[in-house]
């Protein structure tokens, strides 16, 4: 446990660091170690945490949401966390080199397709048949690029991705007590701030993550990849997979 803490300290204070030891043997490893830590103490914490904080306004919850609604709610977080080390893969790779605008552009178009077509076929626009073949050949190009991803790049971008969880498990601590206080704007802060960090830092960790490559194409895949997350989620709500209240507590807790 001492030295999964270790390695987590590494994500709080120096991103490039914590991507250097990303490549060390017991890597992958300790970053699972991490991620199962920050989902157990995120169930706690919104167990825990009243539902109309900090939004005074929100409407009470359609059915009871004790430990095992938010255990059953971090158990999404794995599949959305595989879908962004995906994303963030392929993106990595399609923006590493050539003419940036043009990379942008089209990363863009890519990352606005699958949403669109859920809508469509949510309206019946598309009918299910279409809908599945426009959606596999969306998903052609993405895993070709995946093919072109050496195997050695794949693991170290993992760890890195799943230890970056650790600034949510560090933020639950300063979130609880602004909780306690019922201190809507320094809990909104604490929230901003984790959110902010985990960008910048897990921009600077992408960027000296082998093979190297500047910030401006380490942060532009890495938002791109969190669009295409938050798109599985409400994709997946659309599509009727996900229960509302599901929903919610994935995008807001």
């Amino acid at each position: 446990m001492k030295k999964i803490l270790g390695f987590g300290r590494l994500f709080l204070f120096s991103p490039s660091k914590a991507a250097a030891a990303c490549g060390q043997p017991r890597a992958l490893l300790d970053a699972c170690g991490l991620y199962a830590l920050t989902l157990l103490g995120a169930a706690l914490f919104y167990r825990l945490k009243p539902y109309d904080f900090p939004d005074a306004n929100a409407a009470s919850p359609m059915g009871p949401q004790g430990l095992l609604f938010w255990l059953k709610v971090m158990l999404w977080q794995p599949l959305l966390m595989s879908a962004l080390i995906a994303f963030a893969a392929v993106l990595l790779r399609w923006l590493k080199d050539g003419w940036l605008p043009l990379k942008v552009a089209t990363s863009f178009f890519w990352c606005a397709v699958p949403l669109i077509l859920t809508v469509f076929y949510v309206k019946n626009v598309l009918p299910r048949p279409a809908f599945a073949v426009l959606m596999l050949a969306w998903a052609v190009p993405g895993a070709l690029v995946a093919r072109g991803i050496p195997a050695a790049e794949w693991r170290p971008l993992a760890a890195f991705l799943l230890g970056l969880n650790v600034v949510q498990l560090a933020a639950l601590l300063p979130e609880s007590v602004v909780t306690a206080m019922r201190w809507e704007g320094g809990y909104k802060a604490v929230v901003g701030a984790a959110g902010f960090w985990m960008l910048v830092g897990g921009a600077l960790g992408l960027k000296a993550l082998p093979p190297q490559r500047p910030l401006a194409r380490a942060l532009l895949p890495l938002l791109f990849a969190l669009v295409l997350q938050i798109e599985v989620v409400i994709a997946a709500f659309m599509l009727g997979w996900l229960p509302v209240e599901t929903l919610k507590a994935l995008l807001y807790g």
